[in-house]
């Protein structure tokens, strides 16, 4: 059974572990008090509602000891009033002044102090709401998928909490409102599983409980007591909505004609939206003219050597909510596909054994992923689209589920269409098989293949891949097994995806290939707790790709030792071998076999992160060994070392910088040199505004001697800064005020020129009549 250890993650006991429904067990039902009684939230617990609430004593350390005495001392109380559910935490420390803890932005401060709740409200084992605070009173929630094994932290959920440090530790209040829950509406008495939990970070990381968890059974949420009460826990009207309105300035200009002045474009947006709770666990979202763009630009990445499309996280709080009922075993739903739309409506719930979820958008713009076995790139069609997703689960019994998902993407000339179905059942607490088939049916325009030409269009992977006269069709599938214990681990999976499958609407940047893949783990726990290390596991990996006519694509060995260590440090240790495809001699055509040259890469890769003092956090990502120069189809000398740092230097003033610096030589030269530096650094008046300066700023080096394939400016420098304001009430009532400006420059300009700059302002308001 799958334990929670600092080796999963150090800081793991802040998030939902990977449990799923198993077999019923028997715990304590903990009755939680109602009153009429209604509280300011501020930390204090001075109001006569807390002398009713049920006293809950976190005194158990559940990871990474074994259910070991708690060495400090922590008191909760829980009461709800039929509007809220109120939790309090008194959380003492012997030394005030090591708490971890400062002012941030909302779901960033997951390593800090933290207390909160983790709460099942459909009573289902398999989503649960968890609401974590800092010592400082800053937020952090997510809804975790337990059937999945993922969690949803870009969730946002409109709730009120206050933290202060006190001469004796900190105190929090929380207020959880009932109408951002998803529950069973009735009159009756509800249990509802939960835990109150503490992370207590010092020279190694405590998770503090009231539950006692046991190490042979991987579902954590199984295990909880369930809490009730909750009889008259109501919604209300539940409907938000919240008008918002874009102001912004855009200025360009062409930096290769020293005459050319700035061009400016005015423009303003006013949008609506509306969030609606039909019935406590059914919920309708509808957007007008939004504004989709995100506020904060992406944290940057190297795509230099890169042949397949890079995953970004989506912001946009219209598709974060209620996203988890859309997830399925194979990502199906990427609505960073979906760039600019007009509209978008959704309806999601569940009701009994049935979950269901279904949306809507008019999309401006067409973008999707051309998948390939070798690359793949983003597609675009100048044309507008409507996009929607299906997704139904069955809950048949605790241990099995059985669901259907379909996506469809239109527009002129094209159309994408995938359905599948999906099951997963646990057979064991240990054993647990998952499995979804899929077929897409896909319609391209004529001339989509055009916009992936060179010279006289020469053919590659995507102008084939892409110039399709006629519909076509074909499937996919996923089978995945995994039997956890508290010592050893076992996966083993298969995945098939046809030459001509499709998934337009999600992130699926591999077609045309098979994947067979297993690994094995070993854990040990330092029982003791002495000496440098808590925990470890050593393990090895094995994967096997071919494209659909079982060409040889890719295989992988690969062994790891993870452990961890004082001053909370994680080190991770990886070594690999691989044997590759490289380039297709022949790009017009898709054969692999006597087209290509096989290469083998050897690489080491460390992973490490510690905290010194309770304000500076370190990590280091390093590999080195051979990887295949893709440009030239050739195997080089490669190292790729990123770096970062964050310095809270007082409670409201934060640095945080990473810089990643990657090199590559081939045949006794350089390939290229890159590196890119990401610096945040930021000022919190209070747990509600911040102002900002980001600035990313990327510098490619290639030698026009050493790449004889290529064709590239000697060297490429991009920096792109961005100054904010923002204060944020919730998260849907806000106001942004920024700047952004984007510099080039190449071999045909001396210095680095300014080509865009943007003036910007934001306004929106939740109104709950």
């Amino acid at each position: 059974m799958l334990r929670k250890s600092s080796l999963a993650c150090v800081y793991g006991f802040l998030l939902s572990l990977p449990c799923l429904p198993a077999i019923a067990q028997s715990k304590p039902v903990l009755n939680i008090p109602h009153t009429d009684q209604s509280i300011e939230i501020d930390g204090e617990f001075d109001e006569a509602l807390w002398q009713d609430a049920l006293d809950i004593s976190l005194d158990i350390v559940n990871s990474p000891y074994d259910n070991s005495p708690a060495p400090v001392k922590t008191m909760a109380k829980i009461i709800e009033n039929g509007k809220f559910i109120y939790v309090a935490f008194d959380a003492r420390d012997p030394n005030p002044e090591l708490i971890q803890a400062a002012l941030g932005d909302r779901d960033t401060k997951w390593f800090d102090d933290l207390v909160g709740l983790r709460i099942d409200t459909l009573n289902k084992r398999r989503n649960s709401y968890n609401f974590f605070v800092n010592a400082l009173g800053v937020q952090n929630d997510e809804i975790y998928d337990e059937i999945n094994q993922e969690p949803n932290d870009l969730w946002d959920g409109i709730w009120h909490s206050y933290g202060k440090i006190t001469e004796k530790g900190y105190q929090v209040e929380i207020a959880i409102p009932f109408s951002i829950l998803n529950f069973e509406q009735s009159s009756d008495i509800k249990t509802w599983p939960f835990e109150l939990m503490r992370s207590f970070p010092r020279d190694i990381g405590l998770r503090l409980s009231h539950v006692p968890l046991d190490r042979d059974n991987n579902c954590w949420v199984c295990q909880y007591p369930a809490g009730s009460g909750f009889k008259e826990a109501e919604i209300g009207k539940n409907i938000t909505l919240t008008p918002a309105l874009v102001l912004s300035n855009e200025q360009r200009r062409d930096i290769y004609d020293s005459q050319d002045d700035w061009h400016s474009n005015e423009d303003y947006q006013a949008s609506l939206d509306l969030r609606w709770g039909i019935t406590p666990s059914s919920l309708l979202n509808v957007t007008i003219n939004p504004d989709f763009s995100t506020v904060e630009s992406d944290a940057g990445q190297l795509d230099i050597n890169e042949t397949f499309s890079l995953f970004y996280d989506e912001k946009r709080p219209f598709f974060i909510e209620n996203s988890e009922y859309f997830s399925s075993p194979l990502d199906l739903v990427y609505t960073r596909n979906i760039a600019d739309p007009d509209y978008g409506a959704k309806v999601t719930g569940s009701q009994g054994q049935h979950n269901y979820g279904v949306f809507i958008s008019h999309d401006n713009q067409t973008n999707f992923i051309l998948s390939g076995n070798l690359s793949s790139r983003v597609a675009s069609i100048d044309a507008q689209s409507h996009s929607s997703a299906l997704r139904y689960r069955y809950d048949a019994t605790d241990e099995l589920t059985v669901g259907a998902i379909s996506t469809l993407r239109t527009a002129d000339d094209y159309h994408n269409y995938v359905f599948g179905v999906d099951s997963s059942y646990r057979f064991s607490t240990s054993d647990l098989i998952t499995a979804q088939w899929l077929v897409s049916e896909t319609q391209y325009p004529d001339d989509l293949f055009e916009q992936f030409c060179s010279t006289d269009c020469q053919l590659n992977e995507q102008v084939i891949r892409s110039n399709k006269k006629d519909e076509f069709t074909d499937n996919a599938f996923n089978i995945n097994y995994i039997r956890d214990t508290e010592y050893w681990q076992f996966t083993a999976s298969h995945e098939s995806f046809g030459e001509n499958f499709k998934a337009d609407l999600g992130f699926i940047p591999k077609s045309d290939y098979t994947k067979d893949s297993g690994s094995i783990k070993r854990r040990f726990y330092n029982d003791d707790y002495s000496g440098f290390w808590q925990d470890m596991a050593i393990s090895g990996h094995w994967n096997i790709q071919h494209n659909d006519n079982g060409e040889f694509i890719a295989k992988e060995i690969s062994s790891k030792l993870v452990f961890d260590g004082p001053l909370l440090s994680l080190f991770d240790l990886t070594y690999m071998v691989a044997e590759r495809v490289g380039l297709r001699s022949d790009s017009t055509t898709l054969a692999i076999d006597d087209n290509t040259e096989r290469f083998t890469e050897h690489q080491f890769n460390l992973y490490s992160k510690f905290r010194p003092t309770n304000r500076t956090f370190f990590s280091l990502d390093a590999t080195l060994g051979d990887k295949i120069d893709y440009d030239n189809n050739r195997l080089g000398d490669y190292y790729k070392v990123t770096a970062n740092a964050t310095w809270n230097i007082t409670n409201h003033i934060e640095l945080d910088i990473y810089h990643t610096i990657s090199e590559l030589d081939a045949d006794n030269a350089r390939v290229y040199l890159a590196n890119l530096t990401d610096l945040r650094f930021t000022y919190h008046f209070d747990v509600y505004s911040y102002l900002k300066l980001g600035m990313v700023y990327s510098d490619v080096d290639r030698n026009p001697h050493n790449n004889p394939n290529g064709f590239y400016t000697e060297q490429e420098k991009v920096l792109e800064t961005q100054l904010i304001y923002a204060y944020k009430l919730n998260p849907q009532t806000a106001l942004y005020l920024g700047y952004s400006d984007s510099s080039y420059q190449d071999d045909y300009l001396v210095d680095l020129e300014r080509e865009k700059r943007t003036f910007f302002a934001k306004f929106s308001y939740a109104w709950q009549p």
